[in-house]
């Protein structure tokens, strides 16, 4: 049986500014995408960051992919950086965006929040804790000088009254929330380089 690492890819390192390089990651040759089951979203609106509960399910996936982007960056530093780094090296200097059962992740301009299929919510009117639906995906592995880290991000969240119950199954190969079909496509947002001026997670 397979592992994780065999199907994730992480390209070349990209410098973006200030030395904060990133690497896009594909796992199975597609954007890695994952449908949260209705959980609790707080949002940090002053650093557009958010903390979101998620299942166990996904917490054992988020896991193995950090494990695969440890042992990775690992095998490829000679080529990345011009130094071997052993794994436990990088495992000492890899932040972890997941927490117990909370992933640290980034919401921006392009992340929809709605109640309804025609009821879409500026950021403003989106409330600081809220119970729902979330899509999110891995942008990217960042590095800096002295860490790295996956940015996770939400791309859509779905608020759901607390009497709701959740309609939808997690499922790791789905690219959107089931009852918005018009979203076909992962959602394209402005190239990441400007989303990371700020890259730390904590």
């Amino acid at each position: 049986m397979g592992t994780i690492k065999e199907d994730i890819q992480i390209y070349d390192p990209v410098n973006t500014n200030n030395n904060v390089y990133y690497s896009k990651i594909m796992y199975k040759n597609a954007e890695i995408s994952l449908q949260i089951p209705k959980n609790t979203l707080v949002l940090n609106k002053d650093k557009q960051k958010a903390k979101l509960n998620i299942d166990e399910g996904t917490v054992d996936f988020i896991k193995e992919v950090s494990k695969a982007v440890i042992e990775i960056t690992s095998d490829k530093s000679p080529y990345f950086f011009g130094k071997t780094i052993s794994c436990e090296d990088c495992e000492s200097i890899y932040k972890e965006a997941l927490v117990n059962n909370t992933l640290h992740c980034f919401y921006d301009e392009d992340t929809y929040f709605y109640l309804s299929k025609k009821e879409s919510l500026p950021i403003e009117e989106v409330p600081e804790e809220n119970e729902g639906i979330a899509l999110i995906k891995c942008s990217a592995v960042v590095y800096t000088k002295h860490s790295f880290f996956i940015r996770w991000e939400i791309c859509q969240f779905k608020i759901k009254k607390q009497k709701e119950e959740p309609e939808e199954i997690f499922k790791f190969d789905e690219y959107i929330i089931k009852d918005l079909p018009e979203h076909d496509s992962p959602i394209d947002g402005d190239p990441l380089s400007k989303k990371l001026e700020e890259i730390c997670l904590f």
